[in-house]
Order: C-alpha cells, then sequence, then structure tokens
C-alpha cells in the first residue's frame, strides 16, 4: 500500500501592520495623563539626556508637593518641564489655588521659569481629557511631517481645546509651529511657551 506523505503548506509571512485597538489605548492614555505629547529625537544640541532626567526629577518634585496640599491635590493641575521651564495648566477652584501652584514650583531646583496657563473653574471630565490627548497627538502629527519644524524640539499640551507649545527653539521655528497647530481641526487656541534660540521672538 501507498503512504501519501502530506507536505505543510508554508506559513505566510508576518506582516507588521498598526494595531488600531493599541493605538486607541495609547490615545485613551495620554487624554488620562492630561494631553501631553512629547517625542524626543537625537539631537544633542537640542536635548541631551541629562536635560530629560533633570525635567522628569522636577516633574515629580512638583507633583509631588501638589499631592501633599489636599486643596490641590483635589484639583485638575498638570506639570510639564522642558529645559527647566515649567508649564502649568489645568484648573482650581479659586484664584488662590492658582498663586498656591506656582508657590510649589518656584523654588525646586532646575527651575529656569514658569508659565501659569492654571484656569479658574472647574475640573474637566475624562471625556474631554480624552479629546485632549487624541488632539495633541494630531498636532504632534502635523509638526512630523513639515519640514519646517523639528517636532523633537517641542512639547504638545493639550487642555480644554487649547494647545500649548513648549520648548527651545529658533523664533522661526516656533512661529511655524504655531501656525501649523491652528490648522488642526478642533484647536480652540495655540499659546506659545518656547524659550527661543538666538533673537528674541
Amino acid at each position: 500500500m501507498r503512504l501519501m506523505q502530506r507536505t505543510a503548506s508554508p506559513l505566510p509571512p508576518r506582516r507588521h501592520a498598526v494595531n488600531i485597538g493599541q493605538l486607541l489605548c495609547a490615545v485613551l492614555l495620554l487624554g488620562a495623563l492630561g494631553g501631553c505629547v512629547s517625542f524626543n529625537g537625537a539631537d544633542p544640541t537640542k536635548r541631551t539626556p541629562r536635560e530629560v532626567i533633570d525635567d522628569a526629577k522636577i516633574e515629580r518634585q512638583v507633583g509631588a508637593r501638589i499631592a501633599a496640599d489636599s486643596d490641590l491635590a483635589a484639583s485638575h493641575i498638570s506639570v510639564v518641564s522642558y529645559d527647566g521651564i515649567v508649564l502649568l495648566t489645568g484648573q482650581v477652584e479659586r484664584e488662590p489655588l492658582r498663586a498656591r501652584a506656582e508657590r510649589a514650583v518656584a523654588d525646586v531646583d532646575g527651575v529656569r521659569k514658569i508659565h501659569n496657563e492654571i484656569q479658574v473653574g472647574g475640573a474637566t471630565n475624562f471625556v474631554s481629557r480624552v479629546n485632549d490627548g487624541w488632539l495633541a497627538a494630531k498636532v504632534f502629527s502635523k509638526f512630523a511631517t513639515d519640514e519646517h519644524i523639528h517636532a523633537s524640539s517641542v512639547k504638545v499640551v493639550a487642555e480644554n481645546g487649547v494647545v500649548y507649545l513648549i520648548g527651545l527653539v529658533p523664533p522661526a521655528q516656533g512661529h511655524a509651529a504655531a501656525e501649523a497647530a491652528r490648522t488642526v481641526f478642533g484647536v480652540r487656541k495655540v499659546v506659545k511657551v518656547f524659550d527661543y534660540l538666538g533673537d528674541d521672538a
């Protein structure tokens, strides 16, 4: 009796594809974290690894101080640092809390400048923060395809539809980034909190 030998069919080659579910989870996480997007490039003249570590340390220290204050901890406050420039966004119930949040930053080692953009009013909800995360991602994506903008030199923070741009850039690049951000659907306002290289803007 003749035995039939079956030959296994070759497996199809693996394809690298974007997982939509993972992308959605990432966007949700961005929203929950306050709508901040930043991707660090490899250009050491813009931001060294040491500076990245120092900024993360500043954010942790300020975050710990805010968490230790029961009134501030009950508010919605986001802290972003770039090259020692600190941006505060979010909402507090009363004007004195806005000043108190700024004082929590003032004497932290390494802080060179503070931009207090905290608004007085009720905190945004989770859905709004998810939308902010998606908005920040869209703005950064716009930067990544613009030859006039070094996206690795800019952090994008979205809060309640307002986009804040923070980084260390030449004036022309800062202006280009702001103009590009204004063209993204859903952006209500663009606020530049750059530190400029070279001549003042």
